[in-house]
């Protein structure tokens, strides 16, 4: 079975050389060379219900509080 000379030439044209080039109808292009994980601790202000007993009962009251949320990212250069 033959592959057909158009579908050949498209399949030879994308060809990763060696040292993480890529190579293509537009030209080289380097690759990723390193990819990290950069994890940052940012501070979140959310309002939490609590109970508090007031004047022989209790009542619902709203408080603002700080929590740290990590978040991760995956950076390549």
């Amino acid at each position: 079975m033959r592959i057909p000379r158009a579908a050949a030439g498209a399949a030879a044209v994308l060809v990763l050389a060696g040292g993480g080039v890529l190579m293509g109808a537009a030209g080289a292009q380097a690759a990723p060379t390193a990819c990290h994980t950069v994890i940052r601790v940012v501070p979140v202000t959310v309002v939490v219900p609590q109970q508090v007993y007031e004047n022989g009962h209790w009542v619902t009251k709203y408080v603002t509080m700080t929590r740290y949320e990590t978040i991760s990212t995956v950076v390549c250069d």
